[in-house]
Parts: C-alpha cells; structure tokens; sequence
C-alpha cells in the first residue's frame, strides 16, 4: 500500500469536507472528496497501478472498521 496515495485520498476527503463547510452544500464532505478523486482520475486519463493497490488494501480491511461501531451499538 502506498502511503502517498493514501495520504491523497485522505487530503481529497480533508478538502471535501472543507468544501463542505465553506460552501453549505447539502452533500457530505467525503462523498465531496470523492467527486474530486474522480475528477482528477478522469484528467488523468486512468487509475494508476499503486492508487489501485492502496484502495484494495484498505478494501480489504474495510470490516474492521465497523467493529467499532457495532460494540457501540451493542453496548447501547
């Protein structure tokens, strides 16, 4: 996993959100942030291969993420 497309999609959600805040649009910051990732992909005319390999990654650990949540629930 590569952390300098890690720390891009981390910095386009951060810029969504920001875009959010600022402009009062309905839409949440991350799906914001989302837009612009593809925008920029579209620009660049595809996914390179380490940005591929970074989403898979954390694809692939995506459940542990709601581990949290659900003892959250649970307990109330």
């Amino acid at each position: 996993m590569s952390l300098a497309f890690l720390t891009l999609i981390l910095a386009l959600q951060l810029a969504g959100e920001i875009l959010h805040l600022a402009l009062g649009v309905p839409v949440p910051g991350p799906v914001i942030g989302m837009g612009l990732l593809f925008v920029g992909l579209l620009v660049k005319g595809g996914v390179p291969r380490s940005l591929e390999t970074t989403a898979f990654g954390i694809l692939e650990n995506l459940s542990l993420l709601f581990v949290p949540a659900g003892v959250g629930v649970m307990l109330y």
